[in-house]
């Protein structure tokens, strides 16, 4: 009697992949499930269980999919910064420091207005959320664009590019909260986060000519 092999029409045979797949699927329906009731309902005002409710889940598979509910609003960062990290990388790898902020916050800014509802929903949950203001990972980004612009010879090499990246990811949660924070948008986002950028640059103390 021969072995039975496991075929495609099998239950339980599915490849890695396949299952991969799968669960990435559910992954992404859960956290669709999760925006939308954050913007009906707020971050505060939704449990856990009413992603399971909705999505038609039990509690248990949200659970292994997002351990918390920040969760949610972590995967919602991950998802904009990638969004803007491609698009810093369009010019090229001759870009000035600044061009590359410019064209990151010009897409955040651009995506962000494309979903107004959405990001103020997110951005207004996060506020109380304690990780929010933890070594978040677009402060390490910043600090490598500086670190990079140090190396062409940009910037001053004695600066802390790790500061620098802080103090611009700090300025920029605090511009965003401002930003969501009324009714309509009381400025451009982009445009303000460029002049924040310039401002880093610079500096704010007086420029002295040149000794002749």
């Amino acid at each position: 009697m021969t072995a039975r092999t496991s075929s495609s029409s099998d239950p339980g045979s599915a490849s890695p992949d396949r299952r991969a797949r799968q669960r990435e699927r559910r992954r992404a329906e859960l956290y669709d499930v999760a925006i939308a009731l954050f913007v009906e309902k707020t971050y505060e005002g939704t449990t856990m269980e009413d992603i399971a409710e909705r999505a038609d889940v039990a509690r248990a598979t949200v659970f292994n999919h997002f351990p918390r509910k920040a969760a949610f609003l972590q995967e919602w960062a991950t998802r904009r910064r990638e969004k803007a990290l491609r698009a810093t990388h369009a010019g090229g790898s001759g870009s000035s420091a600044r061009e590359i902020l410019v064209r990151y916050f010009a897409e955040l800014g651009a995506l962000s207005d494309a979903s107004r509802p959405e990001s103020v929903a997110v951005i207004l949950g996060s506020v109380g959320v304690a990780d929010t203001w933890q070594r978040i990972p677009v402060a390490v980004e910043f600090a490598g664009i500086f670190a990079e612009a140090q190396r062409k010879g940009e910037i001053d090499p004695a600066v802390d590019a790790d500061r620098v990246g802080l103090i611009l990811a700090s300025s920029y949660y605090v511009i965003l909260t401002a930003w969501a924070s009324e009714e309509p948008a009381p400025f451009d986002l982009a445009e303000e986060m460029v002049g924040t950028v310039d401002l880093l640059l610079n500096g704010v103390l007086p420029r002295t000519d040149p000794a002749p």
